[in-house]
């Protein structure tokens, strides 16, 4: 068994000679936030939250003939899934059939202002003529899907360039051109959908492997408020409420990393509280609903539970969101 910081993989059938295997893949209510790895709690139901999300995204994507690495859901936390080879060592000098790609590629349709690319601009770590114009002057909605890659495998994720992300996916130009492509179709699916059910879509990212011809496939899981950065009636609905409930955080990491502190000495986060857990975990289960089975009560429901959070933590989601 495979333990990541959100889930937990569980091999049946290991891949082999450019073939997948078959394994299942578990979503587990442990979070992590600004990197820093597993946190203090749990929240309760946001495994069976990001399952029941997840499944919904790859009916979406199949509809959109969006191949994925997913089989079946096997229980209200667990899917079944086609397992790559995942090459932890860098052994192979190149991603081949049946292989994992060691990055993660992230869609931007909109540039909130927690959003990174306004920090990385400002400190000189990314060409302003990247990225591409709004919509209308001054709003943070792009006119087109924003592609950034970063490392997967890393201590700590970077953002990398097109360059770099081919040497550090251990694939060509060509591969980095095509999954550019298929990021750019897969972000619209959940974009529509988001709109259909009262959502919008700032941001989220994606996993790709080939399966045994080749070809590529989106792997891992999208579609879900760990991936995804949703938004109702213009406050967050995702992990980002999770990071409102550690301020600090984000700076006190990147000074560690900064410092070349290994990870096992970071000093842990202090535990939430009863009334902070209770409500990010309602939000996950409203939001749910609105996922898969949208009405306008599940509409009522997610809006009460942010009101509840806010209550309960003293959030100020709005201050940061610019949407």
């Amino acid at each position: 068994m495979k333990r990541w910081s959100t889930k937990d993989l569980y091999t049946l059938t290991p891949p082999a000679d450019g073939r997948p295997g078959d394994g299942i893949l578990t979503f587990t209510d442990r979070y992590s936030v600004f990197d820093f790895g597993v946190m203090p709690d749990e929240i309760p139901g946001k495994g069976k939250a990001s399952c029941a999300m997840a499944v919904r995204s790859f009916g979406l994507m199949a509809d959109a003939g969006i191949t994925t690495h997913f089989v079946e859901q096997v229980s209200d936390n667990a899917i079944r899934i086609k397992l790559l080879d995942i090459d932890f060592e860098g052994r192979r000098a190149r991603t081949g059939p049946g292989g994992m790609i060691p990055l993660q590629v992230v869609y931007r349709g909109a540039l909130p202002r927690e959003s990174s690319v306004h920090r990385r601009v400002a400190a000189g770590r990314l060409d302003p003529a990247l990225v591409p114009g709004r919509r209308e002057p001054g709003s943070p909605w792009l006119a087109e899907v924003m592609v950034e890659f970063t490392t997967k495998f890393e201590e700590t994720d970077r953002f990398v360039t097109r360059e770099e992300a081919a040497t550090v996916g251990r694939v060509g130009p060509q591969d980095i051109a095509r999954i550019e492509k298929l990021t750019q179709a897969l972000a619209p699916v959940l974009t529509a959908h988001c709109e259909s059910v009262g959502l919008e879509l700032v941001d989220g990212k994606a996993e790709y492997g080939f399966d045994a011809d080749g070809e590529l496939m989106v792997i891992d899981h999208a579609g879900t408020p760990d991936e995804n950065r949703f938004y109702h009636d213009g406050v967050p609905v995702c992990k980002e409420l999770l990071r409102h409930l550690h301020p600090g955080l984000r700076e006190l990491v990147q000074q560690n990393i900064r410092a070349g502190l290994p990870r096992d000495r970071w000093a842990p986060p202090a535990p939430l509280g009863s009334a902070a857990v209770a409500a990010t975990s309602e939000v996950y289960a409203a939001l749910t609903v609105l996922w898969t089975a949208p009405s306008d009560g599940a509409r009522e429901r997610l809006s009460a539970a942010v009101r509840d959070f806010v209550a309960a933590t003293g959030a100020t989601l709005g201050e940061r969101t610019g949407l």
